[in-house]
């Protein structure tokens, strides 16, 4: 049988990043710096057990069993925009929609504001699921240079990009503002205001992706986009993959309303509404079982895992590798020198089974940042970062070498 797929088909991959941790999973003695995964000490395991417990026992089955509302539990719903309000700053009349993950919120986002041929506005380096979901109604994904040295985009090439729309077929600016994914950059304030002012300019529309927002471990937290909209132009999505369970697909997003209203449309058709066994465990949760100090845990345990991590790295020679000391979040991105072949080391560290995320994996365009690659630090134990980057100094000195060589 010879099968004909549907056009949207045409342009997607699978992701190499998952693919990377199926087989990391398989493999064993690995040190993985690969994963974009909460570690398995971060899970409330005996909380989620004693809530378990007592909705078997306690509630009515209805209210967790059976069908609800596409926009979500009410109570939830209540909760999360409560949080909004009190942890990021946010103080909006905008509805929250409890979604499955924050990729759904961008999938769906897509689904509602971009036709064929229609362009999203992203960030060089940027989450791959964004970049998927773009191109799978036949948007077009299109990268703005970044300034790494500034932690934000190229403010000048976004406003020529702009500019230079005359069919204006440019809807959306999609961005992780805090705790870049795979960057670990947070753009400063000021500098948020001046794209919130070029969207403004030009009237296309920011989705703020959120999913890391929560985890700040260094210093003071800077304004969340949504909370300086005063004109309707930010989607603000979050997710409770890193500070509860990714497997409960748990996710939010906070829209204007008129686009929320269609945004409850496109989610029914998607999957009628979110997993309600764990929207009534996390209502619980939020509720009576002190989710804050769940929250200020993990902060502790990666803040540890950070300073580790920036401790070695910092042991390996600055002419041949540099990197943006991330303030929260799970990732540091590190940059090659030219003095370095950048596969040369990369072969050295799997053969020595130390696996990170090449650049290219993250990049939009699929090229220009073969020096770079990601490292997650939420993952690995203290000792496995110890060793792991012990390695990469190795590889450091081999891929040095072979550098030369190329060179004669």
């Amino acid at each position: 049988m010879h099968y004909q797929f549907a056009n949207r088909m045409n342009h997607l991959e699978g992701s190499a990043l998952r693919e990377n941790a199926k087989k990391n999973m398989e493999a064993k003695d690995v040190i993985s710096f690969a994963y974009g995964y909460p570690s398995i000490d971060a899970f409330p395991m005996d909380t989620l057990r004693t809530i378990s417990e007592r909705m078997y026992t306690e509630f009515d089955p209805e209210t967790f069993l059976q069908y609800g509302p596409s926009e979500g539990l009410p109570e939830l719903r209540k909760l999360v925009k409560k949080r909004i309000e009190e942890q990021a700053a946010i103080d909006s009349d905008d509805e929250v929609m409890i979604v499955s993950g924050s990729t759904q919120a961008m999938d769906l986002v897509i689904k509602v504001l971009c036709n064929e041929g229609d362009i999203v506005l992203c960030e060089e380096q940027t989450f791959s699921g964004a970049v998927n979901a773009i191109k799978s109604y036949g948007a077009i994904p299109v990268a703005v240079p970044m300034n790494v040295s500034e932690e934000c985009l190229d403010l000048g090439a976004l406003e020529e990009i702009l500019a230079n729309d005359s069919q204006h077929r440019i809807k959306l600016l999609y961005l992780i503002p805090t705790f870049q994914n795979p960057l670990g950059t947070s753009i400063p304030l000021e500098k948020r205001k001046e794209i919130y002012a070029l969207a403004k300019k030009y009237g296309i529309l920011i989705f703020e992706d959120d999913p890391y927002g929560d985890l700040l471990y260094f210093g003071d937290p800077i304004p969340k986009m949504k909370s300086f909209d005063t004109d309707e132009l930010v989607i603000y999505a979050g997710s409770f993959s890193k500070i509860l369970a990714p497997s409960t697909r748990l996710g939010f997003v906070m829209a204007p309303q008129p686009i929320f209203e269609k945004l409850v449309l496109a989610k029914q058709v998607s999957d009628s509404h979110t997993n309600f066994y764990w929207q009534v465990l996390l209502t619980e949760f939020m509720e009576n079982y002190h989710f804050e100090t769940h929250v200020n845990y993990l902060k502790e345990l990666y803040r540890e895992k950070l300073t580790v991590m920036l401790a070695e790295l910092a042991k390996l020679p600055s002419e041949a590798i540099r990197y943006i000391e991330p303030t929260g979040g799970y990732f540091i991105c590190c940059e090659l020198s030219d003095e370095v072949d950048e596969e040369a080391f990369l072969d050295y560290l799997f053969d020595h089974k130390v696996i990170v995320i090449p650049g290219n994996v993250m990049s939009v365009a699929g090229k220009g940042y073969e020096k770079f690659f990601r490292m997650n630090f939420t993952k690995p134990s203290v000792e496995e970062i110890q060793l792991g980057i012990q390695q990469m100094n190795e590889a450091i000195e081999y891929a040095r070498k072979a550098q030369i060589s190329k060179a004669i």
